[in-house]
Order: structure tokens, then sequence, then C-alpha cells
């Protein structure tokens, strides 16, 4: 569904009006710009998806009626109306086409903010919150392929946003997010793959894209 359509639902369980929720729904529905196919929602649509929402969004969600609603039950609502029911992550990457660039080890957070530290300057923990929120990943699914999720161009951006636009050093220096961002994926991987590179080796399933109808919602 379109997030105006998600929105909408949440306002009829909720209250509020539709533009309440639909910056909420439109986050889930973004990665639709890397790749117009269902499997966009690898990115976003799951468990450990709304546990990112719930990061980004806050707890809650005020609404005109002066009501908070929880993000995450927010979150569970659109992936049952686009899913039928909310997956784990992992369950996105079964009979997933491995690539064979993928790396078959990888450094770990402390590594790579000590790399970070040498090359930009500040110290290691201002950098360790960066790479190991781009390893999370790794708690999702076991093996390289976690890195679907957050080692690409889109996770960059995606870093950019949870962290904000540059990391402060001290003594008034900063360094781009971004710029610390893309070094980490090319430490890891060697370059920076856009998303679709890895979406389009997802093994299309039919509950991957059986969204719901606003008029089966009573919305129409």
């Amino acid at each position: 569904m379109h997030p105006y359509d998600h929105a909408r639902s949440s306002a009829k369980i909720h209250g509020g009006c539709w533009s309440d929720y639909c910056q909420f729904h439109a986050w889930f529905d973004a990665s639709k710009s890397l790749l117009c196919r269902f499997t966009h929602r690898a990115l976003r649509h799951h468990i450990e998806g709304v546990g990112e929402a719930v990061a980004i969004f806050g707890p809650s969600v005020l609404n005109c009626d002066g009501m908070q609603v929880s993000t995450e039950q927010l979150g569970i609502q659109h992936l049952e109306e686009d899913c039928t029911h909310p997956p784990e992550a992992t369950v996105w990457l079964i009979d997933f086409d491995m690539p064979d660039w993928l790396p078959t080890a990888e450094p770990d957070s402390a590594e790579l903010a000590e790399a970070s530290s040498a090359r930009f300057g500040g110290t290691v923990d201002a950098y360790l919150g960066l790479h190991a929120w781009f390893l999370e990943t790794r708690n999702w699914s076991a093996g390289p392929e976690h890195l679907v999720f957050r080692h690409h161009a889109f996770g960059i951006f995606e870093a950019e946003a949870r962290f904000g636009p540059m990391i402060a050093l001290g003594d008034g220096k900063a360094v781009p997010t971004r710029v610390v961002a893309e070094r980490h994926v090319q430490g890891v991987l060697g370059r920076v793959p856009p998303a679709s590179e890895f979406l389009r080796r997802i093994k299309a399933e039919r509950w991957m894209l059986q969204a719901t109808s606003p008029r089966k919602l009573g919305l129409d």
C-alpha cells in the first residue's frame, strides 16, 4: 500500500488524522526509490526495521487528538498490511543468491573505529557507534548475507540520518558522517555497491507482495 493508505489506516485505529502518521509510514517505503520491485521491502519491512524506526522516530507519535501512539505498534501495523505477518529480517534472505564478492571475514567495529580515528582524528569512541550500527545486522542473519541490509550506498545515507551529518571530534572539530560511512563500506566490501545490486538477488516469494487493499481495511 501507499504510505498515505497506511497513514489513513493508523488514523482509523488510533485517532488523529492521516498526516500525523504519513512521515512514519513513508520511511518504511523509502527503499522503493532504489528498486521499484517488492523486494525493496527487505531493507526495512521486518521486526528489526521496526526497531530502527523506533530509534529514529522515538517511542511514540503525537497525533492531533493529543494522543501518544506507539511507533512499535505503527510499525507492526505497516508490516501486517504489506506482508500479512511481521517477518524477521533473516526471512528475506532465504535462498538469497549470494554474490561471490562478499567477504568471508569482516573486521569488527573496534578495528574500524581505530582506523577511522587514525585517519580523521578524534577518539575511537567517537566512531564506535557508527561502525557498530553498520555491523549490528550480524545479529539479524548469520553469514555474510547480513551485509545486504546496510552495506551499500543507501545504508550510508541511512547512517547519516541516524547519526546526523557530522561526527564531533572535540575542540570544535568534526568529520562528515557520510565520509566515515563510505570508508566503512569500502573497508568491508572494497567498494560501495548500490542497494539494488543486493535486492535483485532476493528470491521472490508470494508473502512479500501480499499487501492488503484500502478497501479491505474499510478506507474506501
